[in-house]
């Protein structure tokens, strides 16, 4: 009986999340919460990385929006890791790495996004995660996307603010996004399938 109970309990929560998530204007989440029911967060990124930024349907023409993978980056600071492997591999997924990868040594993230760290460097004296492709200053209100579809210096509106193009990177393609901001925390946070005006 009590086993019974708790799988009622369990099927209540999954099914009222999206409601509550929906509830707290987290449309994205909630997104996001319906793709990973069924695919891996690799098989997620993989997918919107490989859809065409170019060309979009009738209905997202009409609506003038389209659905993207948004994620956020950062600057991670040594202090906030208890061990230095772990630093190394967050600067090597947010950032470029200033002595280059350590390609033999491998990082991963739940087991399915597996990436290389960074080589060490002296983080207190050199500088790191402080240039974007743009050769700007990477800031609050700038973006990663593929420049292909998106230009270097161009705007994006997503999810109703708008963003200066200013980066990319290897992964971000497609109707991928990297938002910067200036603390990882809030990095964390805004992952989502977000609505991107055109």
């Amino acid at each position: 009986m009590k086993r019974f109970v708790l799988i009622g309990v369990l099927i209540a929560v999954i099914l009222l999340s999206p409601i509550f998530l929906l509830s707290r204007g987290q449309a994205n989440k909630i997104k996001l919460f319906c793709h990973l029911l069924f695919h891996s967060l690799e098989e997620v990124r993989r997918d919107y990385a490989a859809r065409d930024c170019s060309g979009f349907s009738a209905t997202e023409i009409r609506r003038g929006s389209f659905d993207a993978l948004v994620t956020g980056y950062c600057k991670p600071r040594a202090e906030n890791f208890a061990n230095r492997q772990d630093f190394l591999c967050a600067v090597g997924l947010n950032c470029s790495c200033p002595n280059g990868r350590d390609e033999a040594a491998g990082c991963a993230m739940g087991g399915s996004l597996v990436w290389s760290p960074c080589h060490d460097f002296d983080d207190q004296n050199t500088d790191y995660c402080h240039q974007t492709a743009s050769q700007s200053k990477p800031q609050a209100g700038t973006v990663a996307a593929d420049w292909h579809c998106f230009p270097q210096n161009s705007t994006v509106t997503i999810n109703g603010q708008d963003y200066q193009v200013t980066d990319r990177g290897a992964a971000i393609t497609g109707r991928r996004f990297d938002i910067w901001f200036d603390n990882c925390q809030d990095a964390f946070k805004v992952l989502g399938i977000y609505q991107i005006n055109f």
